[in-house]
């Protein structure tokens, strides 16, 4: 919903006329006069429509602050502060439905009767410190839309999203309430997912699967740290404070791109013929292309593109929540925003869109459509995108089922922010 908004602005600035409005650090004259000209004559949602929008995305992340439960209008599943560890913990839901009526149950206990407290295999080890960097981060970035928009609900808000960001990136020893970045392995530069103990109990030591959900976690810190130094501008205090945030996660995100490509994302080591014969082959094409020799940080006898689940002394091809192949790929990509950009190598993704395709191909015709239904297609129009292949990337994404795209399997992609990704990669 945030990124609709988003993209809605961002269309409507280059309907504008005025020339402020057409600025872009990363596009020449013609590039953006281009676009503008192909947007002159897109009909955009009404101010109105863009507000209902704004209303709803704003009451979901209210929903998750306001404090009480569900009869002081918060969460039934009500956020909390730990004391022993000192952190941001969700009560948790025993969920109860109708069969047949799964969307439509509810929990089935309140504060104090917390099962994600009392078991690690409850709301994702939420109450155990597991991945909260992943979760948190969603809640983050829809606040930093809200608050960009409704700059007196951040101000509002701030306090309580801060519970956000200090229980996952804290950056002050003197914060008695939460530890110094939680996540954080300062030595390796990756983030850690596991938290008091693995729901596997694994002797592998720590562990971390989605390393992108991780860098858009520190995104939306960096993102809602810059909206809030706006709307502080004339309060020098939580000026101050605001632009910490946006510093902390404009580093962390730089810190964990730089992990992701060393130890999630796996290049394979070129050697010099090797990186001759591929910058040969892109100069006829009319690209030049600055390839660094990528020393790849695993053994041959690993052969995928991608590591699934990197821990302390182990790195597998596996996820928690599926065995396909496709999952292990698909999980190191969402979601789809614009620090994908730096995320994401066109070289390695280059390297990864065959195989890529082929899981997702093999999911669909061995699980009656399991790649398609859970959104993973979607992935893979961004990933074509991402090597330069525009124009397929767009039909593909067309021929997905509008009702993937609504759906939960879509990881939050909708067809709005499909095409704003495909459209805004680099033409090969």
């Amino acid at each position: 919903m945030g990124r609709v908004i988003e993209i809605n602005e961002e269309l409507k600035n280059l309907q504008s006329s005025e020339g402020q409005s057409h600025e872009y650090a990363d596009a020449d004259d013609a590039t953006i006069e281009e676009a503008a000209a192909a947007t002159a004559d897109v009909t955009l949602p009404s101010d109105e429509q863009v507000e209902t929008l704004l209303d709803d995305l704003q009451q979901a992340v209210e929903v998750w602050l306001n404090p009480g439960g569900k009869a002081k209008g918060g969460a039934e599943a009500e956020f909390v502060y730990d004391m022993s560890w000192g952190g941001f913990v969700n009560c948790g839901c025993s969920y109860i439905f109708k069969k047949g009526h799964e969307d439509k149950g509810s929990c089935n206990n309140t504060f104090p009767e917390c099962p994600a407290l009392e078991s690690v295999n409850e709301n994702f080890g939420n109450g155990w410190y597991n991945d909260h960097h992943f979760h948190y981060g969603y809640h983050i970035y829809a606040a930093a839309m809200v608050a960009k928009h409704r700059p007196d609900w951040g101000r509002k808000y701030y306090e309580k999203v801060l519970l956000y960001i200090r229980d996952i990136a804290n950056p002050s020893a003197d914060d008695n309430f939460f530890p110094v970045f939680r996540q954080k392995d300062w030595y390796l530069g990756n983030s850690w997912a596991a938290g008091l103990m693995s729901m596997e109990l694994s002797p592998h030591g720590r562990e971390q699967e989605s390393s992108s959900e991780a860098i858009a976690a520190f995104e939306g810190i960096a993102l809602f740290g810059d909206v809030m130094m706006k709307a502080f501008s004339n309060d020098e205090d939580n000026l101050g404070s605001a632009r910490l945030v946006r510093n902390v996660g404009e580093v962390l995100t730089a810190m964990e791109v730089s992990a992701t490509n060393r130890y999630w994302h796996v290049w394979g080591t070129k050697t010099d013929e090797e990186i001759s014969t591929t910058k040969a082959a892109s100069l006829k094409k009319g690209v030049t292309m600055d390839m660094p020799p990528h020393i790849n940080t695993y053994p041959k006898q690993y052969p995928k593109p991608v590591v699934g689940m990197m821990y302390d002394t182990m790195a597998s091809f596996q996820t928690w929540f599926a065995p396909e192949d496709v999952v292990s790929y698909g999980i190191q990509m969402i979601p789809l925003t614009a620090v994908a950009e730096r995320r994401d190598d066109p070289e390695w993704s280059d390297i990864l869109y065959p195989v890529y395709a082929k899981s997702c191909k093999v999911a669909n015709e061995e699980h009656d459509g399991f790649c398609e239904d859970n959104g993973w297609s979607i992935t893979q129009a961004g990933i074509l995108a991402e090597i330069g292949e525009i124009d397929d990337a767009l039909e593909f994404a067309s021929e997905i089922p509008a009702k993937v795209f609504k759906s939960d399997g879509a990881c939050g992609h909708s067809l709005t922010n499909t095409i704003w990704f495909i459209s805004t990669r680099k033409q090969r």
